[in-house]
């Protein structure tokens, strides 16, 4: 088998049009390079699949785990990344951190900089069903909370559309007909599956309405004005499932707002922050096992490490979540604190 040509700076040069003094630049960061020229340089680094060089490594190749999540500033991502760093140091790895941040070609750019730091393995929470790990070929690989549709790569997370289908057909039991959603693109794996779970207890019931739906984009301007036309032009809808809790804490802002005119009189959402207990409209909440996950996870990696024949095995690990209710529709015995019950 030909051996790979190995892929220089000239080559990079060549294929975009710019100096190899440009190139170099770029790379050893040693002087300001606009943003487009940034962009196609990386395009071309990634495209020849040439390797950077990492001159001042500062983490033992053997010893660095890497994860990337689709938004840092989601809370359940906090905790997993919490969770996750401290069990890498108690196994002897450290922790590169990344935040795609809900782009695809920020992620692409995390993938090739974990390439060039040669981690041993990598955690994702990919931004989007089509992410692409192609250039991560040779990199132990397991999925976090979210996967893509294609490709053999380890997971571990939880049931998202039996989960969200449970939720909501406990909400139908409760007597609450009016249930409307609010959820992400469904090229988002987790918006995706529990939109199919909300709609499947939906039409179960015979109740299920599209335009009792309402999909929308991570802090997006439009969100205010959207969720407002979304909540007046359904007056009799009262109850609400959120897919995730950055959803709920916009949904949360917008009914404060509307203050009378808001028809809601139920909240439930995924992920059970704590936050939460210091809102004063009660949040029925679906908590993910989060240390579960992170252990599992990290588990599931070190194999992938020391054994070689698994890098073609793609393992799903599922687990099981709670509900956290704190509304009338779950607490019947007039408790103070939360119901916890199991899904």
């Amino acid at each position: 088998m030909a051996r790979k040509k190995k892929v220089r700076l000239q080559d990079i040069a060549e294929k975009t049009g710019f100096s190899i003094s440009t190139i170099s630049h770029f790379i050893n960061k040693t002087r300001n390079i606009d943003e487009a020229t940034q962009e196609r340089i990386m395009e071309a680094i990634l495209e020849l699949g040439y390797q950077m060089p990492s001159k001042r490594r500062q983490f033992p190749m053997k010893t660095t785990l890497a994860v990337i999540v689709s938004d840092i500033r989601v809370d359940f991502f906090s905790e997993l990344i919490k969770e996750l760093e401290v069990l890498a140091y108690e196994e002897g790895y450290q922790l590169i951190i990344m935040d795609s941040e809900e782009n695809l070609e920020k992620e692409k750019l995390c993938l090739a900089t974990m390439v060039n730091l040669r981690v041993s393995g990598l955690l994702i929470a990919p931004v989007s069903t089509k992410s692409d790990f192609s250039i991560c070929s040779q990199l132990p690989i397991v999925q976090i909370d979210r996967k893509v549709d294609t490709g053999t790569y380890d997971f571990v997370g939880i049931d998202n559309m039996m989960t969200s289908y449970e939720m909501t057909k406990r909400l139908l039991q409760k007597g609450k007909s009016k249930i409307g959603l609010v959820t992400f693109s469904q090229d988002n794996f987790c918006a995706r599956e529990r939109t199919k779970g909300y709609r499947l207890a939906m039409l179960e019931f015979d109740l299920f309405k599209e335009e009792n739906i309402l999909v929308i984009e991570p802090y997006a301007d439009s969100n205010p004005t959207n969720l407002s036309r979304f909540l007046l032009s359904n007056p009799d809808m009262d109850t609400l499932l959120c897919t995730n809790s950055n959803i709920c804490y916009e949904v949360l802002g917008k009914m404060k707002s509307l203050g009378r005119a808001n028809p809601i009189r139920f909240v439930s959402t995924f992920d059970n922050n704590k936050w939460l207990d210091h809102v004063s409209f009660p949040i029925d909440a679906i908590t993910q096992p989060v240390t579960s996950i992170a252990m599992t996870a990290i588990e599931m990696l070190k194999n992938k490490i020391v054994d070689s024949q698994t890098m073609d095995i793609g393992r799903k690990i599922i687990l099981n979540c709670t509900i956290e209710g704190r509304s009338s529709l779950f607490k019947e015995d007039g408790s103070e604190g939360p119901q916890v019950l199991n899904l």
